[in-house]
């Protein structure tokens, strides 16, 4: 787009205002006519926080209302097919990815397409691999690190999905092992490697 060149840009992220698309739009023009270079809309209401299904249709009336202003659109995007289906759908200039990349970034690699491929699957290998790259390029803070593989391990010790998991029963494992992860006693790529090991021999299977 013309609008984002070389030179530093001013940019916006808002969600879907609770008075809905129509609300949503004028605000955004006010901050088009304040001077922004691109709007990022996140395309669900503020009281949805991460659940439930983007508005993507709000989200398509929102660049349908903007055409001199490039949006970027964010929600739910869990992988490289979700990225392909909403700029279709919306027409936006771009997608924004959060936790679907810090769940399993291999989602976004458009060159994988069979099962027999040898890039990392289970969380363990996602989160081994991480900590390779972790290692080789250390973040500000070990912080970085402890973010990352919550959301990767997020699914399988904590299931959202299963009606018998019960997050403050402690003779489970899984709560164990999350209480352990969330809390600051892991400060190096060396006692992050422990807490996989540690994961494997509880879990008793390396792709759970």
């Amino acid at each position: 787009c013309s609008r984002i060149t070389t030179k530093p840009t001013l940019s916006a992220k808002i969600r879907v205002l609770d008075g809905g698309v129509d609300d949503t739009i004028a605000f955004a023009k006010k901050l088009k006519s304040a001077g922004i270079d691109f709007l990022a809309v996140h395309c669900r209401r503020r009281q949805e926080k991460h659940n439930g299904e983007p508005d993507w249709d709000a989200g398509r009336e929102i660049v349908a209302a903007l055409p001199d202003l490039p949006v970027v659109l964010n929600g739910g995007i869990s992988c490289f097919n979700d990225v392909t289906l909403v700029t279709e759908r919306t027409n936006c200039h771009g997608v924004m990815v959060a936790t679907g990349y810090l769940s399993n970034h291999q989602a976004f690699n458009s060159t994988i397409q069979s099962e027999t491929s040898t890039e990392p699957k289970s969380a363990v290998e996602l989160a081994s691999q991480y900590l390779d790259f972790a290692e080789i390029y250390p973040p500000p803070s070990y912080l970085y690190i402890q973010k990352h593989l919550r959301w990767i391990f997020r699914s399988s010790l904590q299931p959202e999905n299963d009606h018998s998991f019960n997050a403050t029963d402690w003779k489970d494992w899984r709560v164990k092992l999350w209480s352990f992860l969330v809390r600051p006693y892991l400060r190096s790529v060396e006692q992050f490697r422990g807490f996989l090991a540690l994961y494997v021999q509880q879990s008793g299977n390396e792709d759970r």
